[in-house]
Formats: C-alpha cells, sequence, structure tokens
C-alpha cells in the first residue's frame, strides 16, 4: 500500500544533509550520563531543533497519514508486550477527561495498560499511550497519574514523536510506503526525548491535567518520588529508555521548572 507522504519531495534535496544531522540526534537522544553532563551539546541540540523546524513543516505528515503509522507501529510493539486492564485506577476515565482537552483533534489518542513493573509510560505517533502497571503501582492518586498521562499525550500534541519519524525517513533511503516507513518508525520510537523536549511536555502535561480539573501538586508529588528512585539507581544506571528516570533532566530540575509555571 503506497502512501505518497508531503517529506519524499525533499529528500533527495537533503539526503547528505539530514545524514549528518540524523546521526547528531541519535547520539544526543540516548541520554548518556556523558552527554547529560554536556550542556553545549544540549544548546546544539535546542538549536539545531529551532533551524530544523522550517524543514520539519515543509515535510510534515498529514494527521490521517500520523494515525495509519501509529496504527502499524503500535501493532509491531504490542507483539512483544502483556497487556492487562486497570487494577487501582480508573485510567479510562483519567485519559478521556485529559484528552479532551488536546489541540490536535484529529489525532486518534488512546492507551494500553502493559504488565511491566517497570515505573515507566511512554507514548508513539498517533496518540497511543502506554502505561506500564509498574507505574501505577508506583503513584499514589488520581493527580499523579493524570499528570503522567498529560506528559505522555503533550509529546504528540508538540509532535516530538512524527519528528523521530520524520528524522528517520528523511535520514535514510527508504521507499515511501507504509510499510518502511513504519519500520523506520520502530528504529527509532524508543530513543529518548532531549530535555527540552521533556520541559515541554511537562508544561503542557500540567496544564491539561489542570484544565481537566486536576491538581497540579500532583505532578510536583509525582517527581518528589521520582527523585527518590533516580537515587535508588544512581545517576550511572539510570535506563536511557525510561521516558522518566532517563540522565537528562533529573527529576528536580523538572519540579523546579513547574514551580517556577505561571498559573
Amino acid at each position: 500500500m503506497e502512501m505518497h507522504f508531503q517529506l519524499g519531495k525533499c529528500i533527495g534535496i537533503f539526503q547528505p544533509f539530514w545524514k549528518i544531522i540524523f546521526i547528531t540526534v541519535l547520539f544526543l537522544f540516548t541520554g548518556t550520563s556523558a552527554f547529560a553532563q554536556d550542556d553545549i551539546l544540549e544548546d546544539v541540540l535546542k538549536t539545531t531543533d529551532q533551524l530544523n523546524q522550517q524543514l520539519l513543516n515543509i515535510t510534515s505528515i498529514s494527521d490521517k497519514d500520523e494515525n495509519k503509522i501509529g496504527i502499524e507501529l503500535d501493532k509491531e510493539i504490542s507483539k512483544k508486550l502483556i497487556i492487562t486492564e486497570s487494577h487501582k485506577f480508573n485510567v479510562g476515565l483519567l485519559f478521556q477527561k485529559i484528552k479532551a482537552g488536546v489541540s490536535r483533534k484529529k489525532i486518534n489518542y488512546r492507551f494500553k495498560i502493559v504488565k511491566n513493573k517497570e515505573v515507566n509510560a511512554y507514548s508513539i505517533a498517533g496518540g497511543m499511550v502506554y502505561i506500564n502497571t509498574g507505574l501505577l503501582d508506583f503513584v499514589s492518586n488520581d493527580d499523579e497519574i493524570a499528570f503522567v498521562i498529560g506528559h505522555e499525550i503533550s509529546h504528540n500534541e508538540k509532535k516530538h514523536c512524527i519528528k523521530k519519524i520524520q528524522y528517520a525517513v528523511l535520514a535514510s533511503n527508504i521507499n515511501q510506503n507504509l510499510g518502511a516507513i513504519v519500520q523506520a518508525a520502530y528504529s527509532v520510537y524508543n530513543l529518548p526525548f532531549n530535555k527540552y523536549q521533556e520541559y515541554e511536555a511537562d508544561e503542557l502535561g500540567v496544564k491539561l491535567m489542570t484544565k481537566a480539573g486536576y491538581d497540579r501538586k500532583g505532578a510536583l508529588s509525582f517527581f518528589d518520588k521520582l527523585k527518590k528512585l533516580e537515587q535508588k539507581y544512581g545517576e550511572e544506571n539510570r535506563d536511557a529508555l525510561n521516558d522518566f528516570i532517563s540522565s537528562h533532566p533529573t527529576a528536580e530540575d523538572r519540579k523546579e521548572k513547574i514551580e517556577k509555571m505561571q498559573d
């Protein structure tokens, strides 16, 4: 099944440039402690993202095609997951209330609960959010899980997830069809977001949760818990593929950003 994305128009022209950019992004997305300590590289990433924004807009994927990619990508990811039901939280109700405040109305926002003890949640292009049972056991109340849901939805609201796919496609010589693009998406979906994207998702996540009627203090108490978990893991052993326990930014950094937010 052929899918003719707008981004295919620019691949030939920008191929060499994007190979360099993509390699840089891959290294900076890995979230290792060495990069976390290097503010210069993080600033380079932020500047690069700003400079690339115009090109990303030109080569954008429509919401309709993003949903198609998301459906197929979810099929691939779910092959290795054990999907279960919520237990102590009504995640469905929480999700629907948070989702009501989104601006990207055509994205197919939905969720799955994954049987996994790791304290983690993550999202992919097309609106799917995966929430581990380990995270549901970790949080204490609706406000904390509302923040997590808001944060994950925000990665799609801000187009962080689809940008990963744009970078991957622009950096490769793949055919412009659904199968090839899904495989490119699968190869990068679990790359960590950079620190600026995490801050953006935190800020919008707080706005979405409060708009839905939840207390922003839940975000602060969540990061208090996360700080203790980070200390337990140790800075050198934090999982770079975990959307929350990554090498940068720290829970304390993110909590301070939220505390400084204007109502």
